[in-house]
């Protein structure tokens, strides 16, 4: 099928400026403190984000809960939470209000719509009347979730996604379907592919003929697993979508540091679709939960440098000023002070210049509930979905006890610390290991344990510490060029490097065990590798 054609007024819009994409998980946690006699508080805190200045967010995506209820009066779906209709009441639609006081700011504003959300919106999880009387048109997961194989699911949604479009002046909508990206039966993901490329062109057509009779466009745009293998896994056929420019906007990842970029802006080249790499700070990487700024710095100089438009940031919203919470009764967190940094900084190449950083090697699963999503210590392949999962990714990695190779690991680094020698301070590869071997000794003759990640592990996970001395069995490598001796610091083994080693872009490290004997028990793994770079 060819590709639809697009007027020049949408190709403009699609071409927007568009630095940071923040994405707001609005309704989760904070809908019980959005009262409306407090309409100028809530206002106040909730807008935060885009008041501080200077910032770089040019694109807001509201996401209004998991989208099998409403905060808005619906033919279609259930009302969401009854604070919405005492606005309603009162005179406002929270909705059309953080719409508008927006787009004052100067800032596109989308909907983003979670395409197979869980039924949460109203406390723990109860399934929605349709959901009840329908258990034919559901997948049987961790939780039940909608089947789009089934015409009636696909029909459903976007008949809620056209209701939306034409109550609310939008710029665009989003599809997301990282929340959650179980589709299709487990196995059966890729056959169905069609079926969704079908439904993706009905949701693109019908907003375009919201487009013709509004006078304006109205972009689309979906959140995609981090590569291509794992959209196929999905059943998301993102090569035809490209091809037939189904989508505006296409925005990979969640809680993945290895997105594809390259792969995405290869296929959305031609049909001028952007491709915007999402950073998810609260469901993160697996051991970076909450991540240091350095670590969030690191991850998107690598999208800019490898091409991608922009930067989508997701669960950036946890955080607000303290004197604005405390008037709404929402507690205060930490990472305002950093998450206000990084919206000025993580929005161009230029403004990430020369800042400290470190640069990580993946950790596979972990970032949501062990039953979702498998933890990297009790690893087991999932079935239901890629998306979420960093299955492919290389961590905890085994190191062989032969002392014969290397474990081979790829750490890309944005930054051309060559070029910039005379402004580097200090570059160092930190390597974390755990031996289960050393398990025997005391903690006296072992070095000190690490927590690797506290968040979405059964109990704070910890790494199993090798003994002393280990670091002088432990051989680094920096594209073949060797490093050390290793000291170590705070249970890491440290390994200096010199700016002239690295190379800007991909990096090989190689890591063995120089020396150990044949009959040691078990083999060290390789919890986690980051490179920190810290200038002058």
């Amino acid at each position: 099928m060819n590709s639809i054609s697009l007027s020049k007024e949408h190709t403009e819009a699609v071409n927007r400026r568009r630095r940071i994409v923040f994405q707001y998980d609005i309704c989760q946690f904070y809908v019980e403190h959005m009262k409306p006699q407090l309409v100028e508080e809530v206002k106040a805190y909730f807008l935060s984000p885009f008041d501080e200045t200077p910032n770089q967010i040019d694109s807001v995506w509201y996401e209004w809960g998991e989208g099998n209820t409403a905060p808005y009066p619906s033919r279609i779906l259930p009302p969401q939470h009854p604070v919405f209709e005492e606005w309603r009441e009162a005179g406002f639609d929270p909705i059309l209000l953080f719409l508008n006081e927006t787009r004052k700011r100067g800032k596109e504003v989308f909907l983003s719509y979670r395409i197979n959300g869980s039924d949460n919106d109203m406390g723990p999880p109860k399934l929605t009347p349709l959901k009840e009387e329908r258990p034919d048109l559901l997948i049987h997961a961790w939780y039940s979730y909608w089947n789009f194989a089934k015409e009636e699911v696909r029909d459903y949604k976007l008949r809620i996604l056209e209701e939306a479009a034409e109550i609310y002046d939008f710029d665009g909508i989003q599809i997301d379907f990282a929340r959650v990206p179980v589709l299709f039966p487990p196995g059966e993901q890729w056959k169905y592919r069609d079926l969704l490329t079908e439904f993706m062109r009905s949701v693109r057509m019908m907003l375009l003929e919201v487009e013709r009779k509004r006078g304006r466009p109205f972009l689309l745009a979906a959140r995609i697993p981090e590569n291509i293998v794992g959209c196929h896994f999905d059943g998301i056929d993102v090569e035809r979508w490209a091809r037939e420019q189904l989508v505006d906007i296409l925005v990979p990842g969640c809680r993945s540091t290895d997105v594809e970029v390259e792969a995405f802006t290869r296929i959305a080249a031609d049909p001028g679709i952007k491709v915007f790499p999402s950073w998810d700070d609260h469901h993160s990487s697996d051991g970076y939960h909450d991540a240091p700024i350095e670590v969030v710095r690191g991850a998107t100089a690598n999208w800019r440098h490898k091409g991608a438009d922009g930067i989508h940031t997701f669960n950036l919203c946890f955080a607000g000023p303290a004197d604005k919470a405390a008037k709404l009764g929402v507690p205060a967190k930490e990472r305002w002070d950093i998450q206000k940094r990084l919206y000025r900084e993580i929005g161009s190449r230029e403004t990430l210049k020369g800042l400290d950083k470190t640069f990580i090697v993946q950790r596979r699963g972990g970032g949501h509930h062990e039953s979702v999503v498998p933890v990297a210590e009790a690893w087991s392949t999932p079935r239901n979905m890629y998306f979420n999962t960093n299955m492919l990714a290389p961590l905890p990695a085994p190191l062989a006890n032969d002392g014969m190779s290397d474990t081979f690991l790829s750490l890309y680094v944005a930054d051309d610390v060559s070029a910039a020698i005379d402004d580097v301070g200090e570059i160092a590869l930190r390597v974390l290991l755990s031996d289960a071997g050393a398990a025997d000794i005391p903690d006296s003759g072992r070095l000190e344990s690490v927590l690797v990640e506290g968040f979405s592990h059964p109990a704070p996970y910890y790494n199993s510490p090798p003994a002393k001395g280990s670091e002088k069995l432990i051989e680094a490598r920096l594209n073949n060029i060797p490093l050390g001796p290793a000291t170590v610091e705070a249970g890491w083994l440290i390994f200096p490097v010199d700016p002239r080693q690295l190379a800007e872009g991909d990096n090989l490290v190689g890591v063995r065990v120089a020396s150990r004997p044949p009959e040691a028990r078990g083999e060290i793994l390789i919890e986690k590798l980051e490179l920190h770079l810290r200038y002058l």
